[in-house]
């Protein structure tokens, strides 16, 4: 619920509905809601009105916009501030959860924010747009479980990874160790060795990033489409997984170069 008088959402198919938010029980649907409601976003988009009932209070549906679910909520419905305090009950209007500053076009955002800390009580948080999306976003990050998960679950592919890739860079090297051994009777050095094998590190991790990341871009698509949650791969996170993806194969070529190093060219001859 928001002031009609003062909106604060930058969406057009909300501020194109203020007037139809006035109506006493009047709110709008986001199509974009988790869950199996075609046929009602359907109605509503052809202009009829759909009504249901939230806490034993009837409401009317009257139009559209789109936000999309997240990890907390299936979806959202839009009215106003009066309408909210109608349908929930126990909060008061003073209780106000986010509040909307808008600047003038000269205002420094940051000075802004210090001069209303300086004369607010402790319990208001004031923030810019940047810090509040990084305030939300460090929430779920490490406040919930959530954000463990996700943490727990790159951690642990990273290892697995690591494993992996050493199995497979320790096993070529044990098959061509003759070649190796050759390569240090003819006085090539540990460093030339590693150089070599962190080489065929280097391609394991573009040769298997390249279908890795296809297939993620797959998945992400396949989530987003079965949750309706903004879930994208974006270009940072892209180049962050490839940089992953090239210290976990160049550790691994670390350690099973070792073998080379310990090796003995009379031994194995």
């Amino acid at each position: 619920g928001f002031d009609l008088e003062k909106p604060a959402f930058n969406l057009p198919e909300i501020n194109q509905n203020l007037g139809t938010l006035q109506q006493a029980d009047t709110l709008l649907f986001d199509r974009s809601s988790r869950g199996d409601y075609k046929q009602a976003i359907a109605r509503i988009g052809q202009g009829e009105t759909v009504s249901t009932e939230i806490k034993g209070r009837t409401i009317h549906l009257k139009g559209l916009f789109t936000v999309g679910s997240s990890f907390a909520a299936d979806g959202s419905l839009m009215t106003s501030d009066q309408n909210f305090l109608r349908i929930v009950s126990q909060r008061q209007a003073g209780e106000v959860s986010v509040g909307l500053i808008t600047l003038a076009l000269n205002a420094n955002p940051n000075a802004v924010v210090t001069a209303l800390k300086s004369r607010l009580p402790h319990d208001v948080r004031v923030l810019t747009r940047a810090e509040f999306i990084e305030f939300e976003e460090g929430y779920w990050r490490r406040n919930t479980a959530i954000g463990f998960i996700f943490a727990l679950g790159t951690l642990m592919g990273f290892m697995v990874g690591v494993i992996i890739v050493y199995q497979i860079l320790y096993s070529d090297v044990s098959d061509h160790m003759a070649e190796y051994a050759t390569l240090k009777a003819m006085g090539y050095r540990n460093l030339y060795l590693l150089g070599v094998v962190l080489q065929e590190a280097l391609l394991l991790a573009v040769l298997g990033y390249i279908p890795g990341n296809l297939i993620a871009i797959g998945l992400y698509s396949l989530t987003r489409n079965a949750t309706n949650l903004p879930i994208y791969m974006t270009l940072s996170r892209t180049i962050y997984v490839l940089l992953l993806t090239i210290i976990m194969c160049v550790m691994s070529g670390a350690v099973a170069v070792r073998k080379l190093r310990l090796a003995d060219p009379a031994d194995i001859f």
